[in-house]
């Protein structure tokens, strides 16, 4: 099922947006280079809002204990161990969307 999220336009340049669909809660992140990602919004340390953290390169950190998340494939940096969901994300005229 493909999810509307926001417009491009209303995305910082760096950051997240959260949508919640029933329980689950979709993180969808900016980075520095207009690159566009989608996670499940929830370390697997605590399950603390991934949108909350801080963005650099490719990776999130929690805001609550600094686990580093992979934003392309949701894994957690070493020595921390753990995953979230990823989901694909597109935008199509303007839009965009995140496939669940």
């Amino acid at each position: 099922m493909r999810i509307r999220v926001c417009e491009l336009s209303a995305l910082r340049s760096v950051g997240a947006t959260s949508v919640v669909l029933g329980e689950l809660r979709i993180a969808v992140f900016r980075t520095h280079n207009g690159a566009l990602f989608a996670l499940e919004d929830r370390c697997p340390h605590r399950g603390a809002r991934l949108s909350e953290g801080v963005i650099y390169e490719h990776i999130v950190a929690c805001r609550d204990h600094g686990w580093s998340v992979g934003l392309k494939d949701g894994v957690v940096l070493d020595p921390d161990q753990g995953c979230v969901k990823t989901f694909p994300v597109e935008v199509y005229d303007g839009t965009v969307y995140v496939e669940v």
